[in-house]
């Protein structure tokens, strides 16, 4: 095997500029696999990362718009009025086992105005601390919103770093006061949110935290009372003990929201577990039809080789005559051929790896795209790629072989 590999390798040197043309489609394929694959796994890595800030154990229900109509409105607010906090509670006793429930609100930031710093781009909230515990938010000082701060409705706040940052620079955060509009709040956490800005979802909104105020529910009507008619909570959330609980409690809390806000369009649910297989069934789609456009010019690529190597057997049919007449076997003959066209595959995939790499990254730096280059993947183009050089470098072996030593001469 080590002395055919050798011949097969020479054989292939020696005619460096037809080896090159063979393995370009091959190169071209991988490269069209691995990158194609690698856009698809970078969106996928990316939705997940998205979903998990929502968290796979919550369910949110999210105040809707209202319509801008008046007569509309009007219709809408005569039924209900919206998320409010009795609807927290009602959940609460219908769902005794939830590992925790909490309403935000999210105050109107154009009418604020936060001291020290006048720095816009903040976003204020109201959250009970049930919420707050079913957030992904890592406390990096001080303490959290507590059941206390809301009953006392203490004025104090939880802010994350980058708000920490824009309204006390360097000076240190933690136990210092904010003043937002006429109630002065004192730091009592900083905790590290997620960055970026909002992002859409599968249709839904994903809230960008990353420069956030936090307070107590109950401290953000003194900030800012709701108007009349206004929707008391922007958004509950719910928190299970495991995934078993999410699906077969969705039902009862869907029904439930029906009945009480009697099927108007004040909120929509959000289901971060729907979600993830919503997300995994349309990946799977993509890279199936991506995967079928890549193995397109895999076989072209293949069929190339075959064509190169069938031109190659009529080029060097001397030589096999030769080979047959000093003592060679058809089956020598065989082998030295598909063990050419192995090698050309093995060639072109190697450095169908390094263009696949390349496709990668340059599609990440031109567009922003978030792409991984996955092990499956490359393992996936290797391996097509090597049985390409066995199923299309066996006709050729094949005609190579069958050629008898007195005719081959004639040519």
């Amino acid at each position: 095997m080590r002395d055919l590999f050798e011949e097969a390798t020479r054989s292939l040197v020696s005619h460096w500029v037809r080896t090159v043309l063979s393995g370009l489609g091959i190169l071209f394929g991988v490269a069209a696999v691995i990158g194609i694959l690698s856009i698809g796994e970078g969106a996928r890595r990316e939705q997940e990362a998205l979903i998990a800030q929502l968290g796979i154990l919550n369910v949110q229900i999210k105040a809707t718009e209202l319509p801008e109509d008046k007569e509309a409105r009007q219709a809408i607010l005569r039924r209900t009025q919206g998320l409010s906090r009795r609807d927290v509670d009602a959940l609460r006793a219908i769902l005794p086992d939830l590992a925790g429930v909490g309403g935000l609100r999210v105050l109107e930031p154009g009418t604020l105005q936060p001291r020290p710093s006048d720095r816009k781009g903040l976003r204020f909230v109201g959250v009970e601390p049930g919420h707050l515990a079913a957030t992904p938010f890592r406390l990096v000082a001080g303490r959290p919103l507590g059941p206390d701060d809301e009953r006392r409705r203490s004025r104090v706040a939880l802010v994350s770093e980058e708000a920490a940052r824009r309204l006390f620079g360097r000076k240190p955060a933690l136990h210092g006061w904010i003043r937002v509009d006429d109630v002065w709040l004192q730091v009592v956490g900083i905790v590290r949110t997620s960055t970026g800005g909002a992002t859409e979802l599968e249709g839904v909104t994903i809230e960008d935290r990353s420069a956030e105020v936090m307070m107590p529910l109950a401290t953000s009507f003194l900030v800012e009372p709701v108007e009349l008619g206004g929707t008391e909570l922007d958004e509950v959330q719910l928190q299970f003990a495991s995934v078993g609980e999410v699906t077969p409690a969705v039902s009862v809390v869907s029904r439930y929201l029906e009945r009480q806000h009697r099927e108007q369009p004040v909120y929509e649910l959000v289901v971060p577990l729907a979600l993830i297989a919503q997300s995994e069934a349309q990946q799977a789609i993509f890279n199936l039809v991506m995967g079928l456009i890549a193995g397109i010019s895999l076989l072209v690529g293949g069929i190339g080789i075959m064509n190169i190597m069938l031109a190659s057997v009529m080029e060097r049919t001397k030589e096999i005559a030769i080979r047959l007449a000093v003592g060679a076997s058809p089956r020598d003959i065989h082998r030295l051929f598909v063990m050419e066209a192995c090698l050309i595959s093995m060639l072109g995939g190697l450095l169908g790896i390094g263009a696949g790499f390349a496709v990668s990254f340059g599609v990440a730096w031109f567009t922003g795209w978030s792409t991984s280059v996955s092990i499956q993947a490359v393992v996936l183009a290797t391996a097509v790629s090597m049985v390409e050089g066995l199923v299309f470098g066996y006709l050729p072996a094949r005609r190579a072989a069958q050629l008898q030593p007195a005719m081959a001469v004639r040519i």
